[in-house]
């Protein structure tokens, strides 16, 4: 399966999905491209949309892949060095590894699935955003984006800007669960043992607007 996606790792809707050789690779096309094989070699494909393109390669083999074969691999922007693979925590619907590379306006972790998928990416490090969410086997190898554990709320914790996957990871990392707004409004509602933290999201699941409001005991 492939997506193309923004330079955060947002999905890209409304695309154009281009195969080399038609009759080589049986494609499903949508805002996600399914492919199947029908015969061994190598192809191209090509996605459009209106935000931008991008292409990748496929090779298709017969038989058992040679030990030590990639099964995939996924470029750094143009600019960007690769640091290091980070292994994920397990979790439902969640990463399974983190790429963190370095770019010239400073590192940045891309979460991958295992099928090579880009959940998301955001920029880490001494320049990261202040509150911007990240998993602990991240933080861990970037101090200074590190979240504040002790602050009274998770609206504390967030910045505008927020991706709504990542604020899902940081809620099951503090065992908090929410629920949604009224119908037809892209909100959450946190409860926690003081505070209500209500949360507002755009169309493209991005977290546009916060507020807390203190709950008597």
């Amino acid at each position: 399966m492939f997506r193309l996606v923004d330079q955060n790792g947002r999905l890209q809707h409304n695309v154009t999905w281009t195969v080399s050789d038609p009759e080589g690779l049986e494609a499903s096309p949508g805002d996600e491209l399914t492919i199947t094989a029908k015969q061994p070699g190598e192809f191209r494909i090509e996605a459009r949309s209106e935000n931008g393109s991008a292409e990748a390669t496929v090779k298709v083999m017969e038989g058992k892949l040679p030990v030590g074969t990639a099964i995939w691999t996924t470029p750094d922007p143009p600019g960007c060095k690769p640091k290091q693979m980070v292994q994920a925590v397990p979790s439902n619907n969640g990463p399974d590894m983190y790429d963190i590379s370095h770019c010239e306006d400073g590192d940045y972790v891309t979460a991958l699935t295992s099928d090579g998928i880009v959940l998301w990416r955001r920029r880490i490090g001494d320049r990261a955003t202040s509150g911007t969410a990240l998993p602990p086997e991240v933080a861990n190898k970037a101090p200074a984006a590190r979240l504040d554990a002790h602050s009274s709320s998770v609206c504390d914790s967030l910045s505008t800007g927020t991706e709504q996957e990542a604020i899902r990871d940081l809620l099951h990392q503090r065992n908090l669960s929410f629920s949604e707004g009224s119908e037809g409004e892209r909100s959450w509602i946190v409860e926690e043992s003081n505070t209500e933290c209500k949360l507002w999201f755009d169309e493209k699941l991005i977290l546009v607007k916060k507020r807390k409001v203190f709950v008597s005991q």
